[in-house]
């Protein structure tokens, strides 16, 4: 069941609970006379959940004028194809992923294929990755820090966060003062339901990952909303982003006393180190890979270590 957050500005349940094993939640702000959904879901999304819960608010999707995706992850723009067949809304997405969005093989190339010495799709895998992304959606608007999004009353201001993806967006929504961070507040992982795992933190950036939090601890809010937990007043939110900050240092201290100890480190043995030492996520995933991949590259540019490169195990050809 849909509920409000503040006049004009509902949170819509999903199905993503029942498909992958954890929370997510859209959101729809009623911006003068224009309905913005705020994030699309997965490609089963809107007629498993956004449909019926629009329903329960007298609305439907043809009220919806605008979609604002906040990053290229499935379950956040792979409702896209459904929304752009069924209605007239335009699109709007961060100038920095746009790319990404409008793109499923770089997408996949990008973030999945990123370090594929140390994890790879299977070929189910990938087959699901691309149903949940659907076909995808050319993007009209693009966005960038400080932005207002294009509706006639411009209630929603822009803060470019990034790291967890390279454009990562967050919304403000000045009238309520409720911060909409998707993604970008990940604490120290988010629980499954239905596992004792959690979901780890992602990250490809650690010191733009890191500017982004700062960057929301210096604005003024009521609530933070985020994509995969329940909303949370003006200190828990707080509280929460700085527990986001502490987990980076966590994991950087931690790769540092590994690389003291073992003398060498690769992104492998760091993700899965990350995976059961300081969570658990069970070892190595997409998660505990980028954000070691993200934390050997930040003590490259700091000096720190050098990377060596070696021939891979030979599955097809030589390289010549």
């Amino acid at each position: 069941m849909p509920r409000e957050l503040a006049p004009g500005v509902h949170q819509l349940a999903t199905d993503y609970p029942h498909t992958c094993g954890l929370p997510l939640w859209l959101h729809v702000v009623l911006d003068g006379d224009e309905l913005v959904l705020l994030d699309s879901g997965t490609s089963r999304t809107t007629e498993a959940a956004t449909e019926p819960e629009l329903a329960v608010l007298g609305l439907a999707l043809d009220d919806l004028s605008l979609v604002v995706n906040s990053h290229a992850h499935p379950d956040h723009m792979g409702g896209n194809e459904v929304l752009a067949a069924r209605t007239g809304a335009r699109f709007a997405a961060p100038a920095a992923e746009v790319a990404r969005l409008e793109d499923n093989d770089l997408l996949l190339e990008q973030l999945w294929g990123a370090s594929p010495e140390a994890y790879r799709l299977s070929d189910d895998d990938r087959s699901e990755t691309l149903d949940l992304l659907g076909a995808r959606v050319r993007i009209d608007h693009l966005l960038r820090n400080g932005d207002r999004v294009p509706t006639a009353n411009g209630s929603l201001v822009v803060v470019e966060t990034s790291g967890h993806s390279p454009g990562h967006i967050a919304l403000l929504h000045e009238p309520s003062r409720s911060l909409f961070s998707f993604d970008d507040v990940q604490g120290r992982g988010v629980p499954f339901l239905d596992s004792d795992l959690w979901l780890g933190p992602l990250y490809e950036d650690v010191s733009r990952y890191r500017a982004g939090l700062v960057r929301l601890l210096d604005l003024e809010f009521d609530t933070l909303v985020a994509a995969h937990g329940d909303p949370l007043d003006a200190l828990a939110g707080r509280l929460r982003i700085e527990e986001s900050v502490t987990w980076i240092d966590d994991v950087d201290a931690h790769a540092r006393l590994l690389l003291r100890r073992r003398g060498s480190l690769d992104v492998a043995e760091l993700a899965a180190s990350i995976g059961t030492e300081l969570g658990n996520f069970g070892g190595s995933c997409l998660q505990t890979v980028q954000m070691a991949r993200a934390h050997l590259d930040h003590l490259t540019r700091e000096g720190l270590v050098a990377p060596r490169w070696h021939a891979a195990p030979l599955t097809e050809e030589p390289i010549s």
